[in-house]
């Protein structure tokens, strides 16, 4: 019995089909609950435990009015003494006797009259029966003993008295009151069988009239077919797209296959926009689902070699696209993949062979993947074209053929490529000389387009920096030298409170032969902060060379060469990275003054004293040469393109980023994998096309103008206000905008030379620099002109302000970027620097860093000043937490670059690191 029904007996109540009814659990005294199970006529209920017997409910409707507190309100408090009403069963009350007949008897029905019955008993009018007291049989040790709780009714009638009749009565009315099962009623067999006569009619009907409904529609069907097929063949179509594309609407149903032509059709509006495409499909009209798009490229065999089927796909994405978005730049580069042999049982061959598509297969294992991709020169676009299984790498012979059918394949889809670009790759130096290109003459000619051919700028960086570590670099009468930037570092290092050169670790100085293949390490060797700090360890007199100041020289040609073949965007705070146009003469500057260096420059090696011109300096006078022709070029065919308008070219789509991304990409496939086999690149290969199939064009970081498809000419920026701030990077100790500062050597080296203090030095110009990157963080946030942080006076004239200096860029005004800060701000800071340096060794495993570091810094600051007492007060815990904070950041940067490496010690002593005075 359930705890949300009534125990009464025969009572059907429960919580779910009754509202106005209360449910009473039976009471926790044992005697009253006695009396409810005997009212209930429920016997049983008293073999439960009284755990089980509170979880039973009796309803509201079988207690009196006068049970309740408030007999008006039956949903008001029980009584404590109420009890329900007790059970009365039929059996009690015979008041008369029935007589019936156990036949049918078709006579009338006999009259009984008074005389019938005399001389019999007469039957009383109640009949009281007492239930005899429940025993145990027990055995006779145990036989005075009964069951406690058991019920015992007084005057219970002697079993010797009894007849056998009452006896028989007694033993079933011992569980009695219980329910009367109800009896089965028993059908006749007749009534049966026409019962499963008519449900068999009944479903006969039911077929017959769908068969009759699914015919009266086939006769619709056909009727409306017949004169769609009359309409197809008597009207006269436009072409054979609007021809499918009407017979999807009228003719195609669901789980047909779509026709050749009707697959064209689609994927040709999804190239257009894929925007429109699911309009479409919203508002009704019959196209394919993306998914089903999706899987038809999906089936494409992307196999070694260029793909017809793949081919055919872009070349309907070609018809969509302007003249300037057909523009394209051809890369191509290698990556590793593991040696290894798996069985393909769909292509039916074995995975893993030097594969060079249609010009055949050898029995060498593949180690290297050849990808050739093609990206948009003014739109941000790019698509994989095709990809190689290579031994060995590719001979030059062989990659000639490979990229002269590769130009002949783009041309004949429509695309107009206008360079080559690769990396300086033994390979790639022969097939540009196969090619008849010359440092002079850095172009050539296929298919009857005049293709240029460049070097990608990073990796000629790259190997600038590997040289450099192994010899150092004559230029005329001048001398770099890496022994310049060690000890520079060394310096620098020593330093426990603040630092210049933030992002330089071991790792850059001396490189394993994994990271000397790491562009970004040798970026940022040869960037602005290092130039800067050279510059100002020579002015302190803590790096004392004449030749030194000829490394940072170099260092910032370098970083303004590169910073003028990577640009990004329409418009740059730093004019060195500003696309090539007539209004940014100086990206023009940077890369003819870095032409003409590297004309004059040999290498001089630390081992054997050989001079010689590595391949990286013929290099970058070719990349450099062919990128200002190839704008000259651009200039001369955009004009009968565009007339009267200005053209500009952004030089980061002539580097080999994308395929570095992608390569990225194929390696996190399924888990990180540096070398993934020849099946798992193909197949992430596939993967990878069908995306970029599928990806729209976006308009951003382009050439023209989305709306009226005019250029954007290099005289919007007349209009554009200029605002030349010299930012820093979020949370670390420089004030460097970009990712490869720039600064003019010939103009920002201030001449503070023969000025020397013994007190000065480069920690302590790290210390101002730092403080007058918190000042003007500060500045920025709050805008107050009370907090006292920067001293009165534009001019930089104090040696600590050194750094400040030789930091600025040349384009920004003495009343932007940096400022001197107060004496009273560079003293707190100093406070605060020297407290790290001696609290953060002790509590750095502990939690809750920044607030002991606080505690501290506030303890002691409060002794000398009384800044933090002041209506700023603010303003100098927002210098003070964002201090503690980013040398906490950086102390953790350094301690991971220093683990498990030893720390470069320089020893004057030894023969690389000589400086020449």
């Amino acid at each position: 019995m359930s705890s949300d029904k009534c125990a009464y007996f025969n009572c059907t109540n429960t919580r779910r089909n009754t509202s106005n009814i209360i449910f009473h659990p039976f009471p926790s005294n044992e005697e009253r609950s006695k009396i409810w199970i005997i009212n209930s006529g429920i016997i049983k209920l008293e073999s439960l435990s009284p755990k089980k017997l509170k979880k039973k409910f009796v309803c509201s409707s079988h207690f009196e009015k006068n049970a309740y507190s408030n007999p008006t309100d039956p949903k008001s408090r029980l009584n404590r003494n109420a009890v329900p009403n007790k059970y009365i069963s039929a059996y009690t009350q015979v008041d008369e006797t029935i007589i019936t007949t156990p036949k049918k008897s078709r006579h009338r029905r006999q009259q009984f009259t008074d005389e019938m019955f005399e001389g019999l008993t007469p039957s009383p009018k109640t009949l009281k029966v007492m239930t005899p007291n429940r025993k145990y049989e027990v055995s006779d040790s145990c036989s005075n003993i009964r069951a406690p709780g058991s019920l015992i009714f007084e005057n219970s009638p002697s079993s010797s008295i009894a007849t056998p009749t009452t006896k028989s009565w007694v033993s079933a009315l011992i569980d009695y009151p219980s329910p009367m099962p109800k009896m089965r009623q028993i059908k006749s067999s007749k009534k049966s069988a026409l019962q499963q006569e008519l449900i068999r009619i009944r479903k006969l009907l039911k077929r017959k009239r769908s068969i009759i409904s699914a015919l009266k529609q086939k006769k619709t069907n056909k009727k409306q077919k017949s004169n769609v097929n009359d309409l197809f063949k008597t009207f006269n179509f436009p072409s054979k797209n609007s021809r499918s594309l009407v017979s999807m609407q009228l003719l195609h149903k669901n789980r047909k296959p779509w026709s050749a032509n009707e697959k064209k059709v689609a994927l040709s509006l999804y190239y257009k926009s894929p925007s429109t495409y699911k309009y479409m499909r919203r508002t009704g009209i019959v196209l394919p689902a993306i998914s089903t798009v999706t899987r038809w490229l999906r089936s494409i065999n992307y196999s070694t070699g260029f793909s017809a089927k793949y081919l055919e796909q872009i070349r309907l994405k070609v018809l969509n696209m302007d003249y300037n978005e057909k523009k394209c730049v051809l890369l191509l580069d290698e990556v590793s993949i593991m040696k290894t042999l798996e069985y393909n049982k769909i292509l039916d061959e074995i995975e893993g062979f030097e594969d060079l598509g249609d010009m055949g297969r050898t029995e060498k294992l593949g180690s290297h993947a050849l990808v050739i991709m093609v990206r948009g020169l003014y739109k941000n676009w790019k698509l994989p074209l095709s990809y190689f299984f290579t031994g060995s790498g590719v001979k030059g012979d062989t990659l000639v053929e490979i990229i002269k059918n590769c130009v002949k394949k783009i041309v004949d889809i429509g695309l107009l490529p206008t360079c080559i670009l690769c990396d300086q790759g033994t390979q790639n130096r022969r097939m540009f000389s196969l090619l008849g290109a010359s440092q002079n003459n850095p172009s050539t000619e296929i298919c009857g387009k005049k293709l240029f051919l460049i070097y990608d700028m990073p990796h000629l960086i790259k190997s600038l920096r590997n040289n450099l570590l192994s010899g150092d670099f004559k230029i005329g009468n001048k001398v770099v030298s890496i022994n310049y930037i060690k000890k520079t570092y060394e310096i620098d290092s020593q330093s426990k409170t603040a630092r210049a050169m933030t992002k330089i670790t071991p790792t850059h100085l001396s490189p394993n032969p994994f990271q000397k293949m790491s562009c970004k390490l040798a970026i940022q060797l040869l960037s602005n902060s290092v130039s800067a700090a050279i510059k100002t360890c020579v002015a302190t007199g803590q790096l004392k060379s004449n030749t030194a100041l000829h490394t940072s020289e170099f260092i910032n040609v370098i970083n303004n060469m590169f910073d003028s073949a990577n640009s990004k965007n329409l418009y740059d705070r730093n004019p060195n990275r500003r696309p090539l146009s007539p209004k940014n003469s100086i990206v023009f500057d940077n890369l003819k003054k870095a032409q003409a260096l590297f004309k004059e420059a040999v290498k001089v090696c630390h081992k054997t004293k050989k001079i010689s011109t590595p391949p990286c300096f013929i290099g970058i006078i070719w990349t450099t040469t062919a990128i200002l022709e190839l704008y000259e070029q651009e200039k001369v065919d955009m004009q009968i393109y565009r007339p009267n308008k200005d053209n500009f070219l952004m030089t980061n789509r002539l580097t080999q980023d994308i395929l570095e991304n992608l390569f990225s990409v194929i390696r996190q496939k399924n888990g990180y994998n540096r070398n993934p086999t020849a099946r798992t690149f193909r197949c992430c290969f596939g993967h990878i096309c069908t995306y970029s199939l599928m990806k729209c064009l976006t308009t951003c970081c382009n050439n023209c103008e989305s709306d009226d498809d005019e250029f954007i000419t290099v005289e919007v920026l007349k209009d554009v206000p200029v605002e030349n701030l010299i930012l820093s990077e979020n949370g670390e100790l420089s004030n460097e905008n970009y990712v490869h500062e720039t600064t003019d050597s010939d103009n920002s080296s201030k001449s503070n030379e023969g000025i020397y203090d013994v007190d000065l030095s480069l920690e302590t110009c790290s210390i101002t620099y730092f403080s007058g990157y918190l000042a003007k963080k500060c500045f920025d946030k709050f805008n107050c002109a009370n907090c006292n942080l920067i001293k009165p006076n534009e001019h930089l004239a104090d040696k600590k302000e050194l750094l400040i200096i030789h930091k600025v860029f040349d384009y920004v005004q003495q009343s932007q970027g940096l400022k001197a800060p107060s004496d009273e701000l560079t003293q707190i800071v100093t406070i605060c620097l020297n407290i790290f340096k001696n609290t953060f060794p002790k509590i750095k495993s502990s939690k809750q860093i920044l607030k002991q570091l606080l505690h501290k810094a506030e303890r002691q600051i409060n002794n000398h000043f009384l800044v933090l007492q002041n209506s700023c007060k603010d303003h100098y815990e927002f210098i003070l937490q964002l201090l503690f904070r980013t040398r906490i950041y950086k102390e953790c940067k350094w301690i991971n670059a220093n683990l498990g490496k030893e720390v470069i010690k320089m020893q004057p002593n030894c023969e690389y690191l000589k400086i020449n005075k």
